[in-house]
């Protein structure tokens, strides 16, 4: 606030002031009115060393306005150490004047004594801030301070701090904008060379082992390479990684292309393209592996041995192979004079083939077989199939698999084929290639086969994918097309039952468990629901249904119905009457008496206790089989209500009891009997999958029920209440029961409400209104659409729980009679495959209903039209991206004849960074210490 008020001035963090209109002292800032400042100065010194709002003093802002005397008599007056002062930002007065563009004030600081190594708070010393806004002045006042300085502190060291300028302007101008040639300024180059004396090494190396050219290569500054070239720079010099300067060219974009045509063709740089590093590569191999075709082309024109291998055994071809680069690979076939070189494998016996398939380079895989290359194998065995395999590149398996179909079960030393390899990498789409291509199901050395490899690593998606492939292969249509009359589908189930020989067997040798549908009962534990509803196994359940398991459910609906239709005639015929009289309303029960009665009376009466008391023997006997898993089966509990409920019904009609109690037992027993007949008929297809759903919406019900209870509970209440004048509300219980029926609609508006409150009989017609009104939106309006919303809204859910549902319960009927079935039936009605003529009239009467219409084959089967269309497209699109590709080779073949590039004739198949990120120096890969300046220049900017 001081300073604002001697100056006037308000400040900001980089314009510097603004200039206040109503004080005098601003004149005096702008103008550098010294007389004024140094009688202010006389009065109070102290005020030269006032702040402003970013931190900064008045030498700050004479520096950024280039007031040579102010900075003077600032220094005079305070202190030398006025300075180096620092700014909220940390910049000192010199980053002012560099941001200014001042170089008078710059070389005024520096000749005073202000220090040029301070950083900023972005890391950043006023020299590099020169270099990033490219004030080439500033730059060359101070480097001449610096070498002034230098010069009268270590003379002898000037010319090696110059060449580290050098390396810092060069380096600096590279990791400030990734676009070297941006920031490529040769003119400070010049200059900083023109500073070292004669005969001073300008090859000096740093402690990085880049010299000034090799990290100008690296940096993609040509002109200054250039330049370093002319004044006579040592371009044998190699870095820490033994790449020398034509190694670092090859890494660049363009690769050779950068470098003059003179200068490729001397003696001193062919020898180097046969130069290796510490790795053992030449500048060949590397622009073998980056794809840089026109290089490569340039090196080969210099009739370089492409024999040379790497300290891994790589040639050329193996590098240009690996990493997928077509056109390299097309130039180097062309020049290869030894076709063994085609074949050579590298330390660990891969092939280029080997590279080329593990990459999923399909084109590079194409061209090598045409040209030749051989189905070996490498050390451990492995052929080209295994590594596509491993990686899951399914278009090169069926390359491969096209020209060598012996690949497919081709193992390696350990006895895995391809397929164990791709699912122990969890690789789906491979392996349902190769089981559609019909491999083998083989167990390696371990005695482990896919399965088991996929198990250990969790792949689940493979395990499902097998299960359903295996099923898939269960179900051969026949080649008819599907509209003749002879089309058909047979459907092996050998994958879903042991052969039926075992059952005998299994009785003898007590070591041996035979478990019925096994497999459809795993399916069912685990909720396969997408396996269960396979057509393969709704085939084998309805085989199994018409074998036995539907005679044996009809006999039990037989038995069922022996008690059923004799309690419900009973029900119709024994109907007592009622009498109303003034003294009140009496029952008089059917008179029942085994001599006077009719016969079928009698006979309906034994039948029923009969078949009642073998109800409840069954249901102890499966109470003693199942034990605590009989009570999670809610229907036994409607079997027992319907027994006991039939036996108090009929056994008081014995001794003719004149009671109405045991008829009201006779009314549960009818309900729920016919509940229970109802249940039947889930097992069945065509209308079963609708009972278990009602089951299963039941269940929702009875979930929401607690909500219905407590709103019934309060509504009854407040009615019972306030409702004083009608009979219906007279008592809790009858007011809940009105409650009820109104919650489904029967609201009795008029009499209950409308007719009170015109003749005055509502109590308290306010209260009794809102509490109507609130009852009529909760209730029916909000809750009975809440339970219709749950219900029909979660349908899918509930029809996917239902199908697992019916299909379990019909597997369990299968088992367990297959438990007790003797082995002599079940030979005879047991069957290992069905083949279902579809077309046939007797077939399309017989299972119109039933037939599963989902066939996975999908060449074979009737496709509606939108999928001809599709298909129709498909092959067109096909025929056109071949038609296209077929263009763009003979536009290409023109264009080399035409000699003319392009930057699309650069990019030599896919790009791999990982592969550029390990071929850069290694000084330059490694985390650098100006890393951190350079993005705060870049964030600052």
């Amino acid at each position: 606030m001081l300073l604002k008020k001697i100056y006037g001035l308000r400040f900001s963090a980089f314009l510097g002031a603004k200039v206040s209109k109503n004080t005098e002292e601003n004149a005096w800032s702008c103008k550098g009115n010294i007389s004024s400042l140094e009688f202010l100065s006389q009065k109070n010194p102290e005020l030269l060393k006032s702040r402003d709002e970013c931190g900064a003093g008045p030498i700050h802002h004479a520096a950024a306005s280039a007031n040579l005397a102010v900075i003077r008599l600032i220094v005079t007056v305070v202190a030398p150490e006025e300075l180096n002062t620092q700014d909220d930002h940390g910049r000192t007065p010199l980053h002012w004047a560099v941001e200014k563009n001042q170089e008078g004030s710059c070389s005024l600081l520096l000749e005073l004594g202000a220090d040029p190594n301070i950083l900023n708070l972005s890391l950043t010393a006023p020299l590099h801030l020169a270099i990033s806004l490219e004030h080439n002045n500033l730059v060359q006042v101070s480097l001449t301070h610096c070498c002034y300085m230098i010069k009268r502190l270590m003379l002898h060291m000037q010319d090696n701090i110059v060449i580290h300028c050098l390396w810092i302007l060069i380096f600096i101008y590279f990791c400030y904008n990734d676009r070297a040639t941006l920031f490529d300024h040769v003119e400070l180059a010049e200059y900083l060379v023109s500073k070292v004396n004669t005969g001073a090494d300008i090859d000096c190396i740093d402690c990085k082992g880049l010299s000034p050219l090799l990290l100008a290569t690296t940096c993609s500054a040509w002109k200054t390479v250039s330049f370093l070239l002319l004044k006579g720079a040592d371009f044998r010099v190699k870095d820490k990684a033994g790449r020398n300067f034509l190694h670092l060219v090859i890494f660049q974009p363009k690769g050779l292309k950068n470098l003059p045509e003179n200068l490729l063709q001397s003696k001193a740089v062919r020898e180097l393209m046969s130069d290796e590093d510490y790795e053992g590569c030449t500048p060949l191999h590397y622009a073998c592996k980056l794809g840089i075709h026109d290089s490569v082309k340039n090196m080969l024109s210099q009739k370089i041995c492409l024999g040379r291998k790497s300290k891994q055994k790589k040639s050329g071809l193996h590098f240009a192979a690996e990493y997928g680069r077509l056109n390299t690979c097309i130039r180097l076939l062309e020049t290869i004079s030894d076709s063994r070189l085609l074949n050579e494998g590298e330390e660990n016996g891969l092939t280029p083939l080997h590279l080329a398939s593990r990459g999923g380079h399909t084109k590079v895989v194409e061209l090598l077989l045409r040209r030749g290359a051989l189905f070996q194998s490498d050390y451990k065995g492995w052929s080209c199939l295994h590594h596509a395999a491993a990686e899951g590149y399914t278009q090169t398996m069926v390359i491969l698999l096209a020209a060598n179909v012996k690949l497919l079960d081709y193992t390696n030393e350990e006895g895995n084929t391809a397929l164990h390899l791709a699912a122990r990498a969890g690789h789906v789409a491979a392996v349902k290639l190769l089981l559609n291509r019909g491999a083998l199901f083989m167990l390696n050395k371990n005695g482990a086969s896919f399965l088991h490899e996929a198990v250990r690593n969790e792949v689940n998606e493979a395990l499902f994918l097998t299960l359903q492939h295996l099923l898939d292969l269960c179900m051969v249509e026949s080649e008819h097309d599907p509209n003749n009359i002879n089309y058909h589908i047979t459907y092996n189930f050998k994958w879903l039952q042991a052969p039926i020989l075992l059952k005998k067997y299994a009785k003898t040798d007590k070591s041996m468990n035979f478990q019925p549908l096994a497999a459809l009962n795993a399916m069912v534990q685990y909720n396969r629901l997408e396996l269960l509803t396979h057509p393969v196994c709704q085939k084998y359940l309805e085989m199994k249904w018409k074998a036995y398991g539907s005679k044996v459910h009809l006999l039990n609906l037989a038995v069922y119905l022996l008690g059923l239709l004799p309690l419900t005639y009973l029900i119709i015929n024994l109907k007592p009457t009622q009498n109303t009289s003034v003294n009140g309303t009496t029952v008089t029960m059917a008179s029942v008496s085994f001599r006077t009665q009719s016969y079928m009376i009698s006979v309906c009466i034994v039948m029923v206790l009969v078949m009642n008391v073998y109800a409840i023997c069954k249901e102890l006997v499966q109470l003693a089989q199942q034990r605590l898993i009989y009570f999670m089966d809610s229907t036994n509990v409607s079997d027992w209500a319907s027994a006991i409920s039939s036996l108090v019904f009929v056994i008081p009609l014995f001794f003719s009891v004149d009671n109405k109690w045991h008829w009201e037992a006779g009314a549960l027993a009818i309900l729920f009997a016919w509940i229970n007949f109802l249940l039947y008929f889930q097992r069945f297809e065509r209308f079963g999958i609708y009972v278990v759903m009602f089951g299963e919406i039941i269940k929702t019900l009875i979930s929401t029920i607690v909500l219905f209870v407590f709103l019934l509970l309060a509504f009854g209440l407040s009615f019972y209440a306030l409702m004083l004048h009608r009979v219906e509300f007279n008592s809790i219980s009858l007011s809940l029961a009105q409650t009820f029926v109104m919650t489904v609609g029967e609201l009795n508006y008029q009499n209950t409400l409308l007719e009170a409150y015109e003749q005055g009989q509502l109590a308290f017609p306010e209260i009794s209104y809102f509490i109507f009104v609130l009852f009529v939106l909760l209730m029916p309006i909000l809750l009975m659409n809440l339970m219709i919303g749950l219900a029909v809204g979660d349908i899918a859910e509930v029809q996917r729980n239902a199908t697992l549902k019916r299909i379990a319960m019909q597997i369990n009927l299968h088992t367990n009679l297959e438990e007790k079935l003797p082995y002599w039936y079940m030979k005879r009605v047991d069957k290992p495959s069905i083949t279902i003529y579809p077309n046939k009239k007797c077939e399309k009467v017989l299972v119109k209903e039933t037939e599963v219409r989902v066939r996975l084959n999908t060449n074979a089967r009737k496709s509606c039209p939108l999928e001809r269309e599709i298909m129709k497209q498909k092959y067109r699109l096909k025929e056109i991206s071949s038609v296209l590709e077929k263009q763009h080779n003979l536009l290409k073949l023109i264009i080399q004849k035409m000699e003319i590039t392009s930057e699309a004739d650069e990019h030599d198949g896919p790009q791999d960074f990982r592969a550029i990120t390990s071929a850069l120096p290694s000084s330059i890969s490694r985390g650098s210490r100006w890393v951190p300046l350079i993005r705060a220049l870049g964030v600052k900017k």
